[in-house]
């Protein structure tokens, strides 16, 4: 799909294949201002009369320079007025917060998706094919996180980390596309934000979305199928009904007797031991590695269970 140069066929390849989080090289940099490019255009272009870029980029500048607290993505635009266009890419690729890095890059995607579904401009959209320059610009991004060995991946319509690949590409991104379905809408929400804390440090608020989450799926199939539970239905509730609906077929409780245990005391456990009640007036330092099991735990409790009601 992108082409592979000489350079990089013959460069030689990292023995130990770990990810990096804690810088972005200016190559990456520049090669994402490209991505900018196919999603926007430039001013003066073709796409210019029909997305109006200069106004696209004036609201991206906007957005993130009250997010952040300043006036100016870049100095320079303290004095002279390069346009927002120029204001947001320089501002880019010499943010040194990598967090804030990644902001740029994920509200852009979330401007261009909806661009791509506004009715103000379905026909021309359709005219250039603004789908297509989504999904390639989605590609490609995705590519040159592998290529720096960057550990993201911008999946669902926003960057997560992938601590590790099998959990990421067999878990996780499963798992993610499960909760796009309309009326996961809710618990895909929560599962989100979950990763948007664990990308921010934020630890407990990382723990209660995944708990979150992991009780909205259960409500969402136990209403689907008719089983008559309470709004107020604690974890611990919401799981013995899966067991007593057969929703998790009991003859695995013979051969896997842990699992009953994992989803009991799992993520629940996690969330009431480290983050939920009872924290006193001085709250637990929670490990990162917690958090990720926890994410890690919910998602796949998550593709398991969807999976098991496939099955009913």
């Amino acid at each position: 799909m992108f082409l592979e140069l000489f350079s990089k066929r013959n460069k030689q390849k990292k023995e130990t294949e770990v990810y990096l989080y804690n810088n972005l090289p200016d190559q990456f940099r520049v090669q994402v201002t490209y991505i900018f490019k196919d999603l926007f255009g430039e001013r003066g272009e073709r796409l210019y009369e029909i997305l109006q870029i200069e106004n696209i980029y004036q609201d991206l500048v906007k957005c993130l320079a009250r997010n952040f607290g300043v006036y100016y993505l870049h100095q320079i635009y303290k004095h002279d007025n390069y346009g927002y266009h120029s204001e947001f890419i320089n501002g880019f690729l010499s943010e040194k917060n990598i967090d804030k890095t990644m902001d740029y890059i994920e509200l852009a995607f979330r401007v261009a998706n909806n661009i791509a579904k506004s009715e103000e401009y379905e026909d021309r959209v359709q005219y250039c094919g603004f789908d297509s320059i989504n999904k390639h610009a989605i590609d490609e991004l995705n590519y040159r996180f592998d290529e720096h060995a960057l550990g993201y991946q911008f999946v669902e319509g926003q960057i997560i980390r992938r601590d590790n690949t099998f959990t990421h590409s067999e878990i996780i991104k499963p798992s993610l596309e499960i909760l796009s379905r309309k009326r996961f809408k809710g618990a895909s929400s929560e599962f989100h934000k979950a990763h948007e804390h664990y990308r921010n440090g934020k630890n407990h608020e990382a723990l209660n979305e995944c708990l979150k989450a992991f009780e909205s799926t259960m409500r969402i199939i136990c209403d689907k199928q008719g089983w008559n539970i309470k709004s107020t239905a604690t974890a611990s509730t919401l799981i013995k009904v899966c067991f007593e609906k057969k929703l998790i077929p009991l003859f695995w409780e013979s051969k896997f007797t842990s699992l009953k245990t994992l989803l009991e005391s799992g993520v629940p456990t996690a969330r009431n031991k480290l983050s939920g009640h009872g924290a006193g007036a001085v709250e637990k330092e929670i490990p990162r590695y917690i958090v990720e099991y926890a994410i890690n735990m919910t998602a796949s409790t998550i593709l398991f269970l969807v999976e098991a009601e496939e099955n009913l």
